[in-house]
């Protein structure tokens, strides 16, 4: 079915076939330019409908309460405010494991805050998989983020009882987070392997920095890696604890994934149809097709984290049905 507006013009956004036009990869309507994609007849029909899909969006509510813990983190580490000390000693480098440890009582309730939020964003992340089993195996990754959420919630109750740089909490809350910076890590993988199981193969999508999905995913890698380093650094050196600022870097990379993933949330609710698809104006994604391959393909097969189990059951059944085949077929000798 499509809609006509006044002669023959059609409507920018139709629905056609039970396929929802308002989607990007089944985009029909084709811009020669940005000024052209940004005329009032377009903006009055598109902003309200993308609005509406966003309110709806179950990953873009996610992906909001990711990007405002990544920026409490960086307000924390940047803010001057925050940053002050009552002294300029705990600044500097010490050998010695007995110096004292200086709190700051806010600070401590603003952790735990964050820590609080990052469990409600690994929630929301996994409720926005509301199509898939909850024992799909993309959902691993999911179930490690509450993992490593908690664990960092955990410390973060902890930073109060921290007394010296060598004291019992200290070193506990070292290894603490160095347990949840590896199961992060291993988690950054694990949504780089949802991702590839799931996203849509068509144009502008896939292993390119023209999708943002790509360039979130890098970041937040990255971003593991550099706590994983860090941590072991503070783990062996414990005296670094407060001088060693290298957390700082991956905070910033985490807060630039938390971008990229806000903007892959508003190109799938297609916030972006005035920019051209793939480096191109004048192409709509409805209307290509490709002679090598169909598209667009909706992410891979669905494997069930029990599929595993069964696969194994299966392979040692059939391997005891040959064993008892071919001791049956053995002729004892006189």
């Amino acid at each position: 079915m499509t809609m006509n507006v006044s002669g023959n013009q059609t409507a920018s956004v139709v629905i056609l076939d039970n396929k929802d036009l308002t989607s990007p990869i089944h985009e029909l309507q084709s811009f020669s330019s940005i000024c052209k994609a940004l005329r009032w007849k377009y903006i009055r029909v598109r902003v309200p409908i993308c609005w509406k899909k966003l309110l709806l969006s179950r990953y873009m509510l996610a992906n909001i309460v990711y990007l405002i813990y990544s920026i409490g983190i960086l307000i924390i580490n940047f803010h001057p405010n925050f940053n002050e000390r009552s002294t300029n000693k705990s600044l500097l480098p010490s050998n010695n494991l007995n110096q004292l440890i200086e709190h700051n009582s806010d600070i401590n309730r603003y952790y735990i805050f964050l820590g609080i939020l990052h469990l409600i964003s690994a929630f929301l992340y996994w409720w926005a998989w509301h199509d898939r089993s909850s024992l799909d195996i993309i959902m691993i990754p999911e179930y490690l983020n509450h993992i490593e959420a908690g664990l960092y919630l955990w410390s973060a109750f902890w930073y109060s009882k921290q007394d010296t740089l060598g004291g019992y909490y200290t070193l506990f809350v070292h290894k603490i987070e160095l347990f949840a910076a590896i199961i992060e890590l291993i988690a950054s993988f694990g949504w780089i392997m949802s991702w590839y199981m799931t996203y849509t193969r068509t144009i502008g999508r896939g292993f390119t920095f023209d999708d943002p999905d790509t360039m979130a995913y890098i970041t937040t890698t990255i971003s593991s890696f550099i706590y994983i380093i860090y941590n072991v650094q503070i783990n062996l050196y414990p005296e670094e604890y407060g001088t060693n600022i290298l957390y700082k870097y991956g905070d910033i990379l985490y807060f630039i994934g938390a971008l990229y993933y806000i903007a892959a949330a508003l190109r799938d609710e297609n916030c972006f149809w005035f920019l051209p698809l793939a480096g191109q104006y004048g192409v709509a994604a409805g209307r290509i097709r490709v002679e090598t391959k169909d598209l667009p393909q909706y992410g891979k097969t669905p494997i069930f984290i029990t599929d595993l189990c069964k696969r194994r059951l299966h392979r040692e059944f059939n391997n005891t049905n040959e064993l008892h085949m071919d001791n049956s077929q053995t002729i004892p000798s006189n």
